[in-house]
């Protein structure tokens, strides 16, 4: 399971992983599960409006805990996270939409997105989908839930 990173670096990543399983002597490709925020409505700027602060304030959230639990150091045990720490300080709702790693908007909008990043990384197996991120309220996770059901599920 990964966080969905701009299209070159996840694909690298992909190919890494897929290399290594076989190398490994297992059959076939392995599974890439990978992590996104999703928020589908019928109007795009009201899927973008709802879901615009709630991401926000998650990665906020996730930046603050995280740079709390390191307080400025490095650890051996996970080397580099300092910079993935630095590198999430700067993404917000836009940088997640516009490297694929959010799926907000209209249903066609969703499927666009996916194509996107399918053609910019390659097939992965399973998506995860954050769909009650932050304080998305629940009235609003269930609809967007259920028109993902509908009419972007059966065409993925």
């Amino acid at each position: 399971m990964a966080i969905p990173m701009a299209g070159n670096a996840m694909a690298e990543l992909i190919n890494i992983y897929r290399e290594a399983w076989q190398r490994a002597g297992h059959s076939g490709n392995g599974t890439v599960m990978l992590a996104f925020h999703m928020f589908c409505h019928e109007d795009q700027a009201t899927a973008e409006n709802l879901a615009r602060g709630p991401l926000n304030r998650y990665l906020h959230s996730l930046v603050t805990a995280a740079s709390d639990w390191m307080s400025g150091e490095s650890s051996a045990d996970y080397p580099g996270y300092d910079k993935i720490i630095a590198a999430l300080a700067q993404d917000n709702f836009e940088t997640q939409v516009a490297k694929c790693a959010a799926w907000v908007g209209t249903p066609q909008r969703i499927l666009d997105t996916v194509a996107s990043y399918r053609r910019q990384i390659g097939d992965f197996e399973v998506a995860s989908l954050q769909v009650n991120f932050n304080d998305i309220a629940l009235a609003d996770a269930e609809a967007s839930m259920r028109l993902f059901g509908e009419k972007v599920l059966p065409r993925l």
